[in-house]
């Protein structure tokens, strides 16, 4: 017969996880509703719902194993939930959505390591590491270099079968035709949909860890290889006057499901025989924790998750409604309406701004813009650096490529961010654009964040802009460089100007 106290450890242990549980779900709520918007907004990430599900399953094919087990309450557990609810703290102030994800999920992870103990989460390992696939993270790591590989392999195929190819950034001329890649070509979803699957089989499947991880590696190179054969032949039977640009994403979706079938086929010649029945250490040699230390730990977890949140929502509490400002262009620049009737005219996208402003520099041989997104507090709805905001539609202007420009030696301009746009016109236009917070320019978007964050600590500036000047490409780059140039270097103070706002 088991002691009380240990007969009695998991229904404390699981009460107390529970808990703990629901402390994050509720005050860290915000990460896992933008996994939700993110994976319900994005074709990309789509596939992404079934992670929880799936994770589920593999934690109820655990269970009998957990039975032999007894929880063991850790001071680990709550050391690694430490940096985890800090970067909640830095996310949440400074509206950093990757942050409070990636917080978010190492808080449950962490939670039920402090509560259960490591004999338990060692068997729990695979459920809760394939949590971290939820967080839709590949769009900033994994796209722009996903993007760049794809135009390689789909130049390189293209040419191969005897087709002139021209690349200029994201476009591709082919004999005569133009085929823009965008975020829907570069295979991401591919990529992040395999390794779920490739992950989940090769767990059901092989016993050895190295025939696991061969498997799952090979997933990578499978769904770059099924990309590729969809741009290409896309481009391949569009050539011949079939329409098949329209429907890519459908013919992708046909050739993964081959590809993965294919790789299924092939993982399961090499399926190992299981191992013995792993058994778990005998119930003496793992005493279980006390009721009341299984409890001190999963209050304990839940007290650390909750005082940053707390104290975050009392930072961002003085939130104020949207407001009317009164923004000033730079001299020589003429406002321009902001609703035109040329489906062709340039407006950046920033649904969330106080107020924009974008002008036309007067007697221009060329059409040169101004234009500011002005934010005269941020916060969930309202955020300077966000993935709404950008300066093409899709519809008329598309992105070619983005960049940073260097410091020019001796000049006061502040620092630069480029980006070029192709239109539907065969126009092509540059962009360059800075960041203006906390009274400070900063051309990267994680230095705006990391500003944002610390003048809601410190109680600095709680204003912010993005301010951006734009030419339409004449052909001559040198030219239009230079024109822009100059336009920072006339002696405009843009802190001033952006101080100069006025509430209506």
């Amino acid at each position: 017969m088991q002691p009380p106290e240990r007969a009695g450890a998991w229904p404390a242990a699981l009460a107390g996880l529970l808990v703990a549980l629901a402390v994050v779900l509720v005050l860290q709520a915000e990460g896992f509703a933008a996994m939700l918007a993110m994976w319900s907004g994005s074709t990309t990430y789509r596939g992404l719902f079934f992670v929880p599900l799936v994770a589920l399953y593999f934690l109820w094919l655990r269970v009998p194993l957990l039975g032999q087990l007894q929880p063991r309450p850790t001071l680990l557990g709550l050391a690694g939930l430490l940096p985890f609810v800090l970067l909640w703290l830095l996310g949440t102030v400074a509206q950093i959505s990757i942050a409070q994800q990636v917080a978010a999920v190492g808080s449950l992870q962490m939670v039920v390591f402090a509560v259960l103990g490591w004999q338990a989460c060692r068997r729990l390992l695979f459920p809760l590491l394939l949590l971290w696939l939820m967080v839709p993270m590949g769009e900033d790591l994994l796209l722009p270099w996903l993007i760049r590989l794809t135009i390689w392999l789909t130049v390189g195929g293209l040419r191969l079968a005897g087709m002139p190819t021209v690349v200029d950034g994201n476009l591709l001329i082919v004999d005569g035709a133009a085929y823009n890649i965008i975020d829907g070509c570069a295979g991401l979803d591919l990529l992040l949909d395999n390794l779920l699957v490739s992950l989940a089989f090769a767990n059901l499947i092989y016993h050895r860890f190295s025939r696991r991880l061969v498997y799952v590696l090979a997933a990578v190179p499978v769904a770059i290889a099924v990309n590729n054969l969809r741009t290409i032949s896309v481009v391949l039977i569009s050539a011949t006057g079939i329409d098949l640009a329209s429907d890519h994403l459908a013919y992708g979706w046909f050739l993964f499901g081959l590809g993965m079938l294919v790789q299924m086929a092939v993982g399961l010649r090499f399926c190992d025989t299981p191992p013995a029945a792993e058994q778990a250490p005998a119930a003496a040699a793992q005493p279980a924790g006390s009721r009341a230390g299984v409890m001190a730990v999963a209050v304990a977890a839940g007290l650390m998750v909750a005082l940053p949140a707390l104290w975050a929502h009392r930072l961002l509490a003085v939130t104020e409604a949207p407001v009317s400002v009164q923004l000033h262009a730079p001299p020589g620049f003429e406002p321009l309406p902001p609703d035109s009737a040329d489906a062709g005219a340039w407006r950046p996208h920033f649904p969330g701004a106080d107020a924009q402003l974008q002008g036309r520099l007067a007697g221009a041989a060329v059409p040169v813009d101004f234009f500011v997104a002005y934010y005269w507090r941020q916060d969930g709805e309202r955020e300077l650096v966000s993935w709404e905001n950008r300066f093409h539609d899709d519809r008329y202007w598309f992105l070619l490529g983005t960049g940073r420009m260097a410091a020019v030696p001796g000049s006061a301009s502040p620092p630069l961010a480029t980006a070029r746009l192709h239109g539907a016109g065969d126009e092509r236009r540059v962009v360059w654009y800075w960041y203006w917070v906390d009274g400070r320019f900063t051309a990267s978007p994680l230095a705006a964040k990391l500003l944002q964050a610390w003048a809601v600590l410190s109680g600095g500036e709680q204003r912010a802009a993005l301010i951006a000047l734009s030419i339409l490409e004449t052909g001559d780059a040198a030219a239009d460089q230079a024109v822009l140039q100059a336009l920072l270097e006339r002696g405009t103070d843009y802190r001033a100007l952006m101080k100069k706002a006025a509430r209506g």
